[in-house]
Formats: structure tokens, sequence, C-alpha cells
């Protein structure tokens, strides 16, 4: 006797795993709060995918001596999991702390080293949180360039309870 799976399920399998992938994506827009986090220029456009403007914020490069954390000595690698600790002023989103192991009870982003690091020999590091491509349609882009480089832009983000967060759009003031 053959062990086979029912062709519906064979067939329906990869359907419910893209829409469990998409469903999973979407949930911080849905269930998450928005806040604004301060923009800087990191290169107007990219070249190989069009009018990306891609972004940079307060924590892409951050000095370790200027918030709390609680690294331990030892290797931070591309991938490694930081929890990073926010305090909301005037609406806007300013680091506060970077946790290894626990996870803030206030507004809080998962963030990923860019390059492995060693802590103590780290003064600062470069965090990722999946928020750095916007995309600007051709009449836009030099707009959009003008006003980041002015510091006029602040990028719209919806943060879940787990830290997810997703890029809603840019807001210029």
């Amino acid at each position: 006797m053959k062990n086979r799976l029912p062709l519906p399920l064979m067939l329906g399998l990869p359907w419910l795993i893209l829409i469990g992938m998409v469903s999973s994506a979407y949930l911080p827009i849905l269930t998450g709060k928005e806040y604004l986090l301060p923009v800087r220029l990191k290169d107007p456009r990219d070249f190989f995918r069009g009018n990306y403007v891609a972004l940079q914020y307060s924590f892409s490069e951050l000095a370790l001596d200027s918030i709390r954390h609680d690294l331990q000595e030892g290797k931070y690698r591309h991938g490694d999991v930081l929890y990073l600790e926010f305090m909301e002023k005037d609406g806007v989103l300013h680091p506060t702390g970077l946790f290894r192991t626990k996870r803030p009870t206030g507004i809080w982003l998962k963030v990923r080293p860019e390059n492995e690091f060693h802590w103590p020999e780290a003064k600062s590091i470069r965090l990722r949180a999946g928020l750095d491509s916007f995309f600007a349609p051709p009449s836009d882009a030099r707009a959009w360039e003008d006003a980041i480089q002015e510091g006029r832009v602040y990028a719209r983000v919806a943060i879940d309870r787990d830290g997810n967060a997703r890029l809603l759009g840019l807001n210029r003031k």
C-alpha cells in the first residue's frame, strides 16, 4: 500500500503556504501602531532597481556609548536579532536602548546587525530593520531626494507588539 497525499492537499499546500507568507507580511500593518521615524539620505536612487530611494535612520549607524545596552563581550553576526528600544517625542521615535536578551516593554523594534562586530571593540554598529527602500515615481524622486537632504522627511512605519515593522510611506514636513 502506498502512502500518498490526496491530490487536493498536494495542489492546495503551495497556495496555503503563499497565503500564509503574504498574511504574515501584512500583520504589522493590520495590528501595529503607526509611528514616525526621521529619515536620512543614504543613496538617492538605486541604479539597478530604478527610483527606489534608499533610506537611513538615526539607528542605521548607532554609537553604542549614546544609548543603554546589554551587549556582552563577544561576536555579533549579520542576522542576529537585537531589540531596539525607542522613546516617542513629539510624535517621532528616537532610539534609547539596544538589547540582546530582553525585549523592552515600551516601543521597540527587531533589528539585525548589518555587519559582524565584536563587543567591546566596536564603538558603533550598523543596524537594519528592513525599512530601507521606498519606491518613488520618476516624477517625484528628485523632490523626495531634496526633501530628505533638507531633513524634512519622516518614514511612517507600523510596528506591532512583536517588534515587526513595515514601511507605510514617507511624510514631508
